[in-house]
């Protein structure tokens, strides 16, 4: 069970680390492209990598050991993934199963031990199946610490922690690049609105890459309600870098929503190239309290219209008498 939360930490460690400046860091180690030995262009912040099926590209990273002590570190390639639930960019731990890029890399050191305040470049091949289809294919080299370098509490126990950071390797296999977006399952839940006041809401939707090769799509959310009146977003919406197949959900709050409303809202992601999709859901709020207040006032102002209209008939009406003709 230890080794398993570690793992998961582990993991947990690599999803979050970003690429920042020009090398993904943890503060205390970093892992980057190799720059070029002559000056040229700016430094990598990604590899980007092309290479045809049943052919193999090589390249070097960079590990820099940010610490005041020496630091082993395993290294290993690893397949990227996105979460289903926000679309966050992570990669596989060394103890799971990889199909793609990390099993197609060899890293030119298994371990590597890094003195304190040092960096060392160590190469790796990439070696792709004749089979493999064209497009993207998404991972990272991973620099994970040897031993664990902290802890953690998980349900009372401590538990320890191994960190890792990694450079993302975008590698294009020469083919047919088919680029696609789709936007589905468009929704908004809201509270219930008990008194006729406004409510908070929430907006989600599914996102998918149909295509085969990775998107950051552009992606916008519209919501307004009766009339138009725009209803607020309280959270900015996510933006993701999408890998080819990933389907993950967004989603978001707002707030403006009318005890009675009918709620549009409107999904859209647009990507280089002109490939976009969008799709738009209706909702209506009622507010069943209100409704029943007002309901109940009607009823009473019929039933008072009806009772005083039968009080007027009920009033016995003096004739006149007839005038008298003069003889």
């Amino acid at each position: 069970m230890r080794a398993k939360l570690a793992a998961a930490a582990a993991a947990l460690a690599i999803a979050l680390t970003p690429g920042v400046a020009h090398a993904a860091d943890n503060g205390e180690w970093s892992v980057s492209p190799t720059p070029p030995a002559s000056p040229g262009p700016a430094p990598r912040q990604y590899f980007f990598l092309e290479s045809a099926p049943g052919t193999s590209v090589q390249d070097s990273v960079r590990v820099a050991n940010l610490a005041d002590q020496p630091r082993v570190f395993r290294m290993y390639g690893a397949d990227a993934y996105n979460t289903p639930r926000d679309g966050g960019f992570g990669l596989r731990t060394q103890d799971q199963q990889q199909t793609d890029i990390g099993a197609w890399t060899q890293v030119g050191a298994v371990t590597v031990n890094v003195p304190a305040r040092t960096q060392v470049d160590i190469p790796f091949v990439i070696t792709v199946p004749a089979n493999a289809s064209p497009g993207d294919h998404v991972g990272g080299i991973v620099a994970m610490e040897e031993q664990p370098g902290a802890t953690t509490k998980q349900g009372g126990v401590d538990v320890t922690v191994r960190r890792a950071v990694a450079a993302r390797v975008y590698l294009r296999v020469s083919g047919p690049a088919v680029p696609g977006l789709s936007v589905t399952g468009v929704r908004l839940s809201h509270a219930t609105p008990w008194l006729p006041s406004t409510v908070d809401g929430g907006w989600a939707c599914v996102v998918t890459n149909t295509g085969n090769l990775h998107l950051p799509p552009k992606i916008t959310v519209t919501v307004t309600g009766l009339f138009g009146h725009a209803v607020r977003q309280r959270t900015a919406v996510p933006q993701v870098d999408l890998l080819p197949g990933a389907r993950t959900e967004l989603s978001g709050t707002v707030d403006g929503v009318w005890p009675f409303d009918i709620v549009t809202t409107r999904v859209t992601a647009v990507a280089d190239g002109g490939v976009t999709s969008s799709a738009t859901d209706r909702t209506f709020v009622v507010s069943w309290p209100v409704a029943g207040l007002l309901i109940a006032g009607v009823i009473v102002l019929i039933w008072y219209r009806r009772r005083r209209a039968k009080a007027v008939k009920a009033v016995p009406r003096r004739r006149l008498s007839e005038p008298v003709a003069a003889g």
